[in-house]
């Protein structure tokens, strides 16, 4: 009997060292909107409580005294209690004071304090899907409705943020257009700019749909102008045009008197827009291919602007093989071209800065990036780097509540590059890289390097050493490594698709895994890609749209299109780009909405791009969806 006992002991031990995986977030199922058809009633908000001023010795008093009340008095005084706890960050402590509380048997401000206070608790775990579900309970939102003013301001404002997190950047604004009236007129400003911000991150047709979704003023014309700031960026005459009719449409709307995204500076984009561009490009020698497709995007928007009665430059075509690119370069000036797209080769690009080390002579677009902490003025950078991808995922994964990754690289320079990328951003962001493991795909090692990376030998050799001291085999599982919260892959199609089962079968198919658009070949392959199921990947707009004309016209008009795709969506944008560089000046307001992304400047004069965020599901890649309202909004506030 002991030695059966002490096997027992000794086997409880051995596992006791394995932790379980993260549990992956809810998603909620409330909805936004739902209080959009109900009035607000502004009301004093209550002054005999503020969790700032609260001492420790006044939570533990309040904590005893609960216990010898009842009903709502006891109630009272545990939520104060956990509002101070959460002002501390004693999440669990704060969960666990109200844990007992159940909303129907409390008054409606205490129910809706209560809701908030989960919510509040469950988003500090990464919890952001369950933070949704109670806030979004029919007897919380009401609650709300009825609440003082500064009470559903910060009901709305936690909504809010949950649902940006969340991808739900419609329910996002509705929040926040919610409240816009019920702010003191300092508050104005960063309310208008958050559902700005919100608005640009849906696609336009979702815009343009929820429009009639609704009968309330103010959202309707913010959705007008967000489609308005997204639309026409081939033609600025046509975004004057509908910009002035919005005007004129809504002489009262909050956004009037300050119009957000650049919109109240595009006639000067129209008066300083070149009349004369050279567009310099590899026609001939091994990036030819390269050159033609960017080459054809470019036409493809220069053509559908001109049909759409919109301003075209003339444009003049050098082959960049053709001379020495300062030799071109010149006669591109003595032609009297006022602004330069190319050229596309790096080396090109840095004989050129080395050229002009102090400023351009008219506005250059290379579309490439050269490495550096300086560049002539005058000169802009726009290229497809995989390493602004990186960046991005990281932003997003810690947007997420991870603070954890593991990252899986191919050996070679360019793993290692976007790897530094990524590692440089998590960790400034104050995330931690547990481990980093690089693959080699003509080696065909990934299982050993994966297993080694999950520490999977190590429970392997626990379970032997457990069986040599009972004598028998435990009925007993190998664990991975717990302190992973997600995986960030860099990888291509093929290698992606033999990596993600392993992670299933090496016991971390829970662990979510970011991958940068090199996973994706661009097209839907249902039967090959049902090995990534799972993986979330960012990419450029243009792969995802398939109602795009202009990518339809490439796609009919040019047999090998597919293998170039993300060129062509480049030279789209260089089109769209070269009439607005100013705007792009304008910093955080100066966003282009072009097919490889939304085009941002920085500080460098290198164009940044925030990409789509997609998931393999089935097979497909699906990009995140929005949900769209579905309340009934005739009575709207």
């Amino acid at each position: 009997m002991k030695t059966s006992t002490f096997i027992l002991i000794l086997i409880a031990t051995l596992l006791a060292s394995c932790s379980s995986a993260p549990v992956t977030p809810s998603k909620p199922t409330g909805n936004s909107g739902d209080r959009f058809s109900v009035k607000a009633r502004p009301a004093a908000p209550s002054r005999d409580f503020n969790p700032a001023t609260v001492s420790a010795a006044t939570v533990e008093q309040w904590l005893v005294d609960a216990k010898t009340m009842e009903g709502e008095e006891s109630a009272e005084l545990l939520l104060r209690a956990a509002e101070v706890l959460l002002r501390e960050s004693e999440l669990a402590r704060a969960d666990d004071v109200v844990g007992e509380l159940i909303a129907p048997e409390l008054s409606a401000d205490q129910a809706l304090r209560l809701a908030i206070i989960r919510a509040r608790v469950a988003r500090g775990h990464a919890e952001f899907g369950q933070a949704l579900v109670e806030l979004s309970d029919p007897l919380i939102e009401n609650a709300a409705i009825e609440s003082p003013v500064y009470r559903q301001i910060q009901y709305s404002q936690l909504r809010a943020s949950l649902y940006e997190i969340e991808g739900d950047h419609l329910s996002a604004a509705r929040e926040r257009i919610f409240i816009d009236p019920l702010l003191n007129p300092g508050q104005h400003s960063a309310n208008r700019e958050s559902i700005w911000a919100s608005l640009m991150q849906i696609p336009t047709a979702v815009l343009v749909d929820n429009i009639n979704s609704t009968s309330n003023r103010d959202y309707i014309g913010w959705l007008e102008l967000a489609s308005i700031a997204k639309d026409n960026q081939n033609n600025i005459d046509a975004q004057v045009r509908q910009r002035d009719a919005w005007l004129r449409n809504w002489p009262g709307h909050p956004a009037r008197n300050a119009l957000p995204g650049g919109l109240d500076r595009l006639n000067d984009l129209i008066v300083e827009r070149p009349d004369q561009v050279a567009l310099i490009l590899p026609v001939t020698g091994r990036l030819a291919a390269y050159g033609k497709a960017i080459r054809d995007g470019f036409f493809a928007a220069y053509y559908e602007t001109l049909n759409q009665g919109g301003s075209v430059p003339r444009i003049n075509q050098y082959d960049s093989n053709a001379a020495d690119i300062n030799t071109l370069y010149q006669e591109v000036l003595d032609s009297g071209n006022k602004l330069v797209i190319g050229p596309l080769r790096k080396e090109n690009l840095s004989a050129l800065v080395a050229s002009h080390p102090i400023s351009m002579n008219v506005p250059t677009l290379a579309l490439n990036r050269i490495d550096g902490d300086r560049f002539p003025n005058g000169l802009y950078q726009f290229g497809l780097n995989p390493e602004d991808e990186a960046e991005q995922i990281a932003n997003i994964a810690m947007s997420k509540g991870y603070k954890r990754a593991l990252i899986l690289t191919p050996e070679g320079s360019w793993g290692q590059k976007v790897a530094a990328a990524f590692s440089q951003r998590w960790q400034d962001l104050n995330g931690k890289i547990v481990a980093t493991q690089t693959f080699n795909a003509s080696k065909n090692n990934y299982s050993q390097q994966i297993k080694n990376t999950l520490q999977i030998d190590r429970s392997q050799r626990r379970l032997q050493r457990l069986q040599q001291i009972i004598g028998i085999r435990p009925d007993y599982e190998p664990y991975r490594r717990s302190d992973i919260d997600f995986i960030f892959l860099l990888a291509r199609p093929n290698e992606g698709r033999a990596i993600k089962p392993l992670l299933a079968y090496h016991y971390a198919g829970d662990i979510p895994v970011y991958a940068t658009s090199h996973i994706y070949p661009g097209g839907d392959s249902p039967k090959k890609d049902q090995d990534i199921n799972g993986v979330r990947f960012i990419d450029i707009p243009w792969i995802f749209d398939d109602k795009s004309a202009i990518r339809k016209d490439i796609r009919d008009g040019i047999p090998s299109s597919p293998a170039y795709q993300r060129m062509y969506a480049l030279g789209v944008d260089s089109f769209r780009l070269h009439l607005r560089l100013k705007q792009l000046r304008n910093g955080a307001s100066g966003q282009v909405f072009g097919e490889t992304g939304t085009l941002t400047l920085n500080e460098l004069g290198q164009i940044e791009r925030e990409l789509a965020l997609a998931e393999i599901q089935d097979g497909i890649a699906v990009v995140n969806p929005v949900r769209a309202a579905t309340q009934d909004t005739e009575n709207d506030f």
